[in-house]
């Protein structure tokens, strides 16, 4: 009877196994698909990339014009007063020294709205361009089938890899099928340029639209060197 039930029961186990298995089979996950691109090297490819930096280029001559007349009015307030202050009574000094420091802050917040403008300006410019490199990054994405796709000009650490999984070379291509994207023109006086949305990506900065020279801090007493710079001119 015992030799009976064993074998019943050992028939039973196999019957499951045998059916169970088709089953996991079926419900095992697909392996996933990953690639991973350069998105500095895809930014300097992108079309439109050239003209923006162009534009910010022929932009950032007015703002580069203003700081530079700036310092030369701040330098040539503290020459006349190195020159003259031996003359000057004590009152007289005190009061040019006062004059100095106000027109050396009035120069630093113009110099601060500078950079601000230069900032939005530069981000209004490029936005269009990391659009369109999401729109791209997306397409290749879907195309390949890719479950993610890492970006290692974000400081993602890839120690080893299959250079075949890099499709920054897809990316540059569907770039040049979207075409140049359009680039906004300066604004027009009195306008606020519309603010530009965060991409999230990487950007070179195009030169000439940096941060322009920042002025000394605001002084104890009259700097006896030239200083750094910034603000309008009167």
């Amino acid at each position: 009877m015992y030799s009976i039930l064993r074998a019943l029961v050992g028939a039973a186990t196999l019957l499951v196994v045998s059916k169970a298995a088709p089953l996991a089979a079926q419900s095992a996950p697909a392996p996933q698909r990953f690639a991973y691109v350069d998105t500095r090297l895809i930014l300097d490819q992108a079309p439109g990339k050239p003209e923006a930096e162009a534009q910010l280029q022929k932009e950032a001559v007015g703002w580069d014009a203003e700081v530079k007349r700036m310092q030369d009015q701040l330098t040539a307030m503290i020459t006349t007063f190195q020159k003259e202050s031996g003359a000057m009574t004590q009152v007289k000094r005190d009061a040019e020294t006062k004059r100095i420091q106000d027109k050396q802050a009035e120069f630093q917040k113009r110099n601060d709205s500078i950079q601000t403008e230069a900032e939005k300006r530069r981000n209004e410019v490029l936005q269009p361009i990391l659009d369109q490199v999401k729109i791209a990054l997306e397409d290749v994405r879907v195309a390949g089938n890719y479950d993610a796709i890492f970006d290692v000009g974000q400081n993602v650490t890839i120690v080893a890899v299959n250079k075949n999984l890099n499709v920054s070379d897809r990316v540059v291509a569907r770039l040049r099928v979207l075409g140049v994207p359009v680039i906004a023109g300066p604004a027009k006086a009195g306008a606020p340029a519309p603010a530009a949305k965060p991409s999230g990506m990487p950007v070179n900065a195009p030169a000439g639209l940096g941060r322009p020279a920042t002025p000394p801090a605001k002084p104890d007493s009259v700097p006896p060197k030239k200083p750094g710079a910034t603000a309008p001119v009167e």
